[in-house]
């Protein structure tokens, strides 16, 4: 990966953030805010990232992968460059590899326990926050789908026997064939995330990244209307919707996730109209923040990245240092050696007297 394809992917990202960001929106709710309100915002917001940063360094290290929290939560944050372009993510992966022994396919090992991770977390808010509000219990089927889907996946990256099935079924047809993760260290680092204690970890820091965008989205809300809403309405309004957007396949969830929080926030009793405008601010500002976030990061964390050619790293044993030999030392090591099977051929000076004498006799 070269300089230009980073600069293209930095490009593409911030084409497409003005492509799906409505400013007018965002315009509007920032300028509707009080002060206060506004530098809370951004406090939820940098806390939020710092969360999500946080769980992303943890699978990395869950996944034995020799990388340091830091550096984990550095190449989450930088990642966030390229947020608003679908697969994005990967490059979270990608920045992990310019630390220690890690490659991008290992890393990328962590981004199937975090999905797993959000669907676990994100599933529990919903059910909760549909009780706690007195919903009808049909709404359960969206995050129990979820929650089957995750099973199915952990069970069969679990056991081999299963994910070497799955990987011979889903091979038999080239739509599907090309999605096919081929690399053994990936499939082994993927299911070493497979342990209830791991995966459950991890829903508790999407737990608490979902509360923090719930209260992100009542900031936003309370600026844009009279009514506002309350705590439990704002986690049941986007626990919900992101578990609609989790169990339908659509790349960066972009026109689903919009539409069902503008369901959800019409639902609990804001006008259709208003609950739109409300869904666009807050995917606008989201995104918009975590762009150039990442990008300032980016910048700070990796220059080198945006001046030359990206080294691809060899991978080595942690812990043992590899030996070269110098040129000076390598020749006077070769002098040395043949030196000595020199000295051993030759006679020595004594062995040639005593055969004189003896043959003189």
């Amino acid at each position: 990966m070269k300089r230009a394809v980073i600069l293209i992917l930095i490009a593409a990202a911030i084409v497409a953030l003005f492509v799906i960001t409505d400013l007018e929106s965002m315009s509007s709710a920032i300028l509707s805010m009080p002060g206060e309100m506004f530098l809370a915002l951004v406090a939820l917001l940098v806390l939020n990232e710092l969360v999500k940063g946080l769980r992303w360094a943890f699978f990395l290290r869950a996944a034995r992968l020799d990388i340091r929290m830091v550096d984990g939560l550095s190449s989450y944050l930088a990642a966030q460059a390229a947020t608003a372009i679908p697969g994005g993510s990967m490059l979270g992966a990608r920045l992990a590899q310019e630390h220690g022994q890690v490659r991008m396919h290992q890393a990328a090992s962590g981004l199937v326990g975090q999905a797993l991770a959000d669907v676990w977390g994100i599933s529990l808010l919903a059910a909760g926050a549909i009780f706690l509000t007195g919903q009808r219990p049909a709404q359960l089927l969206v995050p129990g789908i979820g929650v089957l889907l995750s099973l199915v996946v952990f069970t069969g990256l679990r056991s081999p026997r299963l994910r070497c099935a799955g990987i011979g079924f889903f091979g038999r047809w080239r739509v599907t064939r090309r999605f096919l993760p081929l690399e053994e260290d990936f499939l082994k680092h993927a299911a070493t995330l497979m342990r209830s204690r791991t995966l459950a970890i991890g829903a508790l820091f999407s737990v608490a990244s979902t509360v923090l965008s719930a209260l992100i989205l009542l900031v936003i809300t309370a600026a844009l209307t009279d009514r506002g809403m309350t705590g439990g309405e704002a986690i049941y309004a986007h626990t919900v919707s992101v578990a609609t957007r989790l169990v339908v396949p659509v790349p960066g969830g972009y026109g689903i996730g919009d539409a069902s929080l503008a369901g959800m926030l019409n639902y609990i009793g804001i006008g259709l109209a208003r609950a739109t405008f409300i869904a666009l601010a807050y995917r606008s500002v989201g995104v918009l923040f975590r762009t150039f976030l990442g990008l300032l990061i980016l910048l700070a964390r990796y220059p080198y990245l945006l001046v030359g050619p990206i080294d691809m790293p060899r991978p080595q044993p942690v812990g043992v240092r590899r030996w070269a030999p110098r040129p000076l030392a390598r020749r006077v090591g070769l002098a040395l050696v043949a030196r000595s099977a020199r000295m051993r051929a030759e006679p020595s000076t004594a062995d040639v007297s005593s055969t004189t004498i003896h043959g003189g006799d």
